[in-house]
């Protein structure tokens, strides 16, 4: 009896809620106001249209793979080290940057390749890496990006670096 009573007062309790009105009337000080309770009889509901409202947008919706295949071109460039840096021999950790326009995606991946060789024992879907000792002279690094089926789908200009040989209190270069 409890439960079919319980249940009733739910279902008069919706009712009243899907019945909500919204009440305008001004008082004797002519100052407006509004209730969802009428004042009087003769108080008339105010009628209010549609309300503008917006879907919020989902995250994955932007940084799905369909989506930015659709609707861009991608791009790849070479953060660090910059082109023509020089950069001391031994200088700790040596770190590769990478950016990727309009993003790097789930899925996608990188390959860091310095001078034509991968510097990973695989693709990577990090926007950084820690590259590996290089010996002195000059390098380029380029990356690759590489969908969900690991086909190329941009790669980075080459960025031509130095690593400077360490040098001797006298000044002269260090002869392995």
């Amino acid at each position: 009896m409890k439960g079919a009573l319980s249940l009733l007062l739910c279902l008069f309790a919706g009712a009243a809620v899907a019945d909500d009105a919204v009440y305008r009337y001004t008082d004797a000080n002519g100052v407006v106001h509004y209730s969802d309770r009428a004042p009087d009889r003769h108080a008339k509901p105010i009628r209010l249209g549609p309300l503008a409202t917006s879907t919020p947008t989902r995250h994955a919706m932007f940084y799905s793979p369909e989506v930015l295949r659709a609707a861009a071109r991608f791009a790849v460039r070479v953060e660090s080290p910059t082109p023509d840096q020089r950069i001391e021999a031994g200088r700790a950790p040596l770190v590769a940057a990478a950016s990727v326009m309009p993003a790097l995606v789930q899925g996608f991946h990188l390959v860091y390749q310095v001078d034509g060789h991968a510097v990973t024992s695989g693709p990577v879907d990090a926007l950084s890496i820690q590259l590996p000792s290089l010996a002195a002279g000059s390098h380029a690094l380029q990356i690759v990006l590489l969908d969900e089926h690991g086909a190329e789908v941009a790669r980075s200009t080459p960025a031509n670096f130095q690593i400077a040989g360490t040098r001797l209190a006298s000044g002269a270069p260090k002869q392995p």
